[in-house]
């Protein structure tokens, strides 16, 4: 008998989770109240669809919450009352507290939570973390973290108090990245605009040990294409990555409109199967995975700062935790 997931949801980033459940050999049992759980299945060629939250826990052996951001919270409090190891996309929650609650009650339980921080799996992110750490480019100095993709046609995401907007969409990750190469965040200073359906967000993070981040994270109505870049430039030399210099795989045909917000990537190389296999191997081990509920939780943390930043016009000062 195989393990089951229990996947909750089928929009745009679900498509990057079921087809890498079923490669890595699970049965996937799939919820969505928004009636494309079919959909999705005939699309990717495996799982079966459910009609109950409840029907989907008591199949799963682990749960995959890939649903909107403000459900995120709920939805994983629920597969914790099941003790479900749990696999939950970013952001962690809505808000900062909804985090520190999740993370503490789940820590309490003795529970898996893993919070889906992709990016750590992209393989010029994972190079990169491993040129800085093997002191390639001396001490770091500077980041410089862009991320910019074509305004959502969703609503929710376009709903603010419901999505966290472009911070919690898009720079999140770079926020993430930029902690994991550049160590704790001491200081948060943030601008955003917005005009019509695009929307912008800079932040400029001080790390403790001294190095500033630069992100940049943008949404817009113009026709682009899906980018991002890096720069970490050291005390010996610079490392660089930009999305658009090198493109493993490329597809073209008919756009599938629920999963044309994801990047290019490679589904024999995909990141989304690195990390839930990284995920289910930390499981099996004990050992802890590339991104923990902590991580999870500090990337919250500093997205957090950035939003107040942003509003009040002043620099915020974070108070570290262990």
């Amino acid at each position: 008998m195989h393990a089951t997931v229990g996947l909750i949801g089928a929009g745009g980033i679900a498509n990057a989770h079921l087809p890498a459940w079923l490669d890595l050999g699970y049965d996937v049992a799939v919820y969505s109240t928004a009636d494309d759980a079919d959909a999705l299945i005939g699309r990717h060629g495996g799982g079966r669809a459910v009609h109950s939250l409840d029907e989907l826990f008591d199949a799963a052996d682990v749960v995959d919450i890939c649903t909107p951001t403000h459900t995120h919270y709920e939805l994983a409090l629920a597969a914790l009352g099941h003790a479900l190891p749990t696999v939950c996309e970013k952001p962690l929650t809505r808000t900062l507290d909804e985090a520190e609650d999740l993370v503490a009650r789940f820590a309490a339980a003795g529970v898996p939570l893993f919070p889906a921080h992709v990016v750590r799996y992209f393989p010029e992110y994972v190079e990169l973390r491993r040129a800085v750490a093997r002191g390639d480019i001396g001490r770091v100095a500077v980041q410089r973290h862009t991320r910019q993709g074509r305004s959502p046609r969703n609503g929710w995401y376009l709903d603010e108090p419901l999505s966290g907007g472009v911070l919690l969409d898009l720079m999140i990750h770079d926020i993430d990245i930029a902690r994991w190469v550049g160590g704790e965040v001491a200081r948060v200073f943030a601008r955003t605009n917005v005009v019509d359906g695009s929307q912008s967000t800079q932040a400029f993070l001080t790390h403790l040990g001294g190095s500033i981040s630069v992100l940049t994270a943008t949404w817009t109505t113009a026709p682009i294409d899906f980018r991002t870049s890096f720069e970490v430039a050291g005390s010996d030399g610079l490392l660089h990555g930009d999305s658009d210099e090198r493109r493993p795989f490329r597809y073209q045909g008919k756009a599938e409109p629920e999963a044309d917000i994801l990047p290019d990537f490679s589904p024999l190389t995909s990141p989304y199967r690195a990390e839930l296999g990284d995920f289910l191997d930390s499981i099996a081990s004990g050992l802890a995975p590339r991104v923990t509920a902590r991580d999870g939780l500090e990337a919250m943390r500093i997205a957090d700062a950035v939003a107040r930043s942003a509003v009040s016009g002043l620099p915020i000062d974070l108070e570290l935790t262990s």
